[in-house]
């Protein structure tokens, strides 16, 4: 019987009566052999190495390899530190927001986010493209001009 599992860096398994195979999780940059990484500025493969792209525990030393970012905001005269994760708030294109309670922010790393004032908080990629296409639908935004925040 063999037996498939994710298996974090660093966890030695020891099971009895099975195969295991461990399975690293590739770079979350990585997408269809192509490297999206936003220190890039378009996909590319010149970068791709599957022996380093493939393998946790070799894709965190690659130089386009991008898991954290921090943000300060100033509102209103109060700085506040965010956090960012890139996989989820890297936005990979160009995308234009016009509500008003919405904001693209670059990154000193030259990463792009959108951050949405009224949630106080950056939105993911996906919430970004739902943000620019239907903004004026938008519930937060209507409670907000509603309370006039």
């Amino acid at each position: 019987m063999s037996t498939r599992l994710y298996i974090p860096i660093g966890f030695n398994p020891v099971f009895r009566g099975c195969s295991v195979s461990v399975i690293y999780m590739p770079c979350p940059w990585y997408q269809h052999g192509l490297c999206t990484s936003p220190k890039l500025g378009t996909p590319t493969d010149a970068v791709v190495s599957p022996e380093r792209c493939l393998r946790e525990d070799r894709y965190v030393s690659c130089a386009y390899f991008v898991e954290d970012s921090r943000v300060r905001l100033d509102r209103k005269n109060q700085r506040r530190e965010i956090r960012i994760y890139a996989p989820i708030h890297a936005l990979l294109y160009d995308l234009q927001i016009p509500c008003p309670y919405a904001e693209i922010l670059k990154l000193e790393n030259g990463i792009k986010i959108a951050y949405c004032h009224i949630l106080e908080r950056p939105l993911t990629r996906f919430e970004a493209s739902l943000c620019s296409e239907h903004w004026e639908r938008c519930p937060y935004r209507l409670t907000a001009s509603t309370l006039r925040i």
